[in-house]
């Protein structure tokens, strides 16, 4: 659509600006004549009022009144071509319009407002001519991803192809992304600002949202957003009647293995299938009192967009086989119910016991409600405190096998990996505290600690990895370890 600063630029038109240039980036979706004294009345959202004056207030304070409310009514600009009994526009008028960034501009009142309306409505016809070949175009670019049997990312890739925005999926609640096409990443990668971005509601869901920012083009068009978050509803109903499907079918096997007619041998290729490709668990989530469980679509929840585990509700718990993610089986616990807590197995192999582990993970269920404690894993020993390394060699192993691809790579690359991630569990993982110590952007922060969980496969925002990066610093620390020493 064309904007005010377009408008002005139109020489046939003979439009100046009285004030409010800042405001020129303003799209017009319309034109409207009105001499009425309250224009506000008659008008809508995004149009071009055009007067001769003839309905404005004579006096400085009902001007700038008057103008105020017209600019609450959300129109894009106003154009005043005075007759010669119009009353003057008064300095209060054009302040209000400079402190609000609202575009008021001058005509000669010899200007025909026909010419004017007939440029903003063809601008607005051939916008939506555009539109409609662009939502062509996005569905015919998703129909052949989805053909070509890629990822979710993969055609939001395609679609970032087409619209030349960056493209990704939030939970508003938590701002956590489910997905992103690789401009998205990109930006993320390069710590971009989010303050020109676009966020629309996705149908069909009570969290989730489609955020579009500047990435070959800039997002002026929401309308085209709110379409392309209409197919993308598409395709997360699609994915949430898959998870469906394999919620009640890991329900059949987890029960198989309880009853011993399934063995884990049979079952290991359907659980790499349902992306559990590292270690193994049985997890049990249950509450002190044994109360209920919001459970009937925890396995659509975010943070399980990654796995599907086998889950089964049985007197008062939740059963799981899933991966070995302390920080993932938490937030499945805080999703549950809010003093749920979480019991681990042993790590299950494909000759293990399930029905063993099951009642290694309700032990550890039931010590972690003793404790008061989120999360207890089978076999701790918490009088034990002898959790680092007791020599200096066995020191020097473990800090050089969790620290020693950071410490290689700040060496090669002059980076500070190291020292990011031991100014960030300083400050108990509080994000802008750390950037400020290190004097980087909050984002440059991001970046640096997912290229420490890229090096060394330890999340330091999780449990379990900022656990293991405590103790291979400390435990440097307290050896009086050079780490530069420990790689060549």
């Amino acid at each position: 659509m064309i904007s005010v600063d377009q408008l002005v630029a139109v020489p046939s038109l003979g439009l100046k600006y009285l004030a409010g240039t800042s405001g020129g980036v303003r799209l017009v979706t319309w034109a409207h004549t009105c001499d009425l004294p309250d224009p506000w009345s008659w008008v809508e959202a995004g149009d071009l009022v055009m007067t001769t004056g003839a309905g404005l207030p004579a006096s400085g304070p009902e001007q700038a009144q008057w103008m105020e409310l017209l600019i609450d009514s959300q129109v894009s600009a106003l154009v005043i071509a005075p007759r010669p009994d119009a009353p003057a526009t008064t300095p209060a008028l054009l302040e209000v319009a400079n402190r609000r960034g609202f575009p008021v501009l001058s005509a000669g009142f010899d200007l025909q407002f026909v010419a004017l309306a007939r440029t903003v409505i063809e601008s607005a016809v051939e916008s939506e001519r555009q539109r409609l070949a662009t939502i062509t175009r996005l569905y015919d670019v998703y129909w052949q991803a989805l053909h070509a049997r890629g990822t979710f990312g993969d055609r939001m890739s395609a679609l970032e192809g087409t619209t030349g925005w960056a493209l990704e999926v939030r939970d508003q609640s938590t701002g956590e992304v489910l997905v992103s096409g690789r401009l998205a990443q990109r930006r993320t990668a390069t710590a971009a600002p989010e303050d020109a971005a676009v966020q629309v509601p996705i149908p069909g869901t009570l969290e989730l949202s489609l955020c579009a920012a500047p990435g070959r083009s800039p997002v002026t068009d929401r309308p085209l957003l709110q379409h392309l978050g209409g197919l993308i509803a598409l395709e997360l109903e699609h994915e949430d009647a898959q998870k469906d499907r394999l919620r009640a079918s890991g329900t059949d096997l987890l029960v198989g293995l309880l009853d011993e007619s399934i063995t884990v041998a049979a079952v290991w290729p359907e659980l790499r299938h349902r992306g559990m490709t590292g270690s193994i668990v049985v997890a049990c989530w249950s509450t002190p009192e044994a109360g209920p469980l919001r459970h009937d679509s925890i396995h659509r929840d975010v943070s399980l967009q990654q796995h599907a585990p086998l889950l089964l509700a049985r007197s008062g718990m939740l059963i799981g086989i899933a991966p070995r993610d302390l920080d993932l089986l938490s937030a499945v616990s805080a999703k549950l119910a809010p003093t749920c807590a979480v019991g681990i197995s042993d790590a299950l192999t494909s000759n293990s016991s399930v029905v063993e582990a099951a009642r290694q993970a309700q032990l550890a269920v039931s010590r972690a409600h003793e404790l008061h404690r989120p999360i207890y894993v089978y076999g701790e020993d918490t009088e034990d405190g002898g959790f680092l390394p007791r020599s200096v060699e066995e020191t020097r192993r473990f800090v050089r096998a969790t620290l020693g691809p950071l410490i290689a790579h700040d060496k090669h690359s002059d980076s500070d990996l190291v020292k990011s991630v031991r100014v960030f569990l300083r400050h108990d993982g509080a994000w802008q505290r750390s950037a400020d110590e290190l004097g980087i952007h909050r984002q440059t922060l991001v970046y640096r600690l997912r290229r420490v969980e890229q090096l060394t496969g330890l999340k330091p925002t999780s449990t379990e990895g900022s656990a293991m990066l405590w103790l291979a610093l400390t435990g440097a620390e307290r050896a009086n370890l050079d780490l530069d020493e420990l790689v060549d």
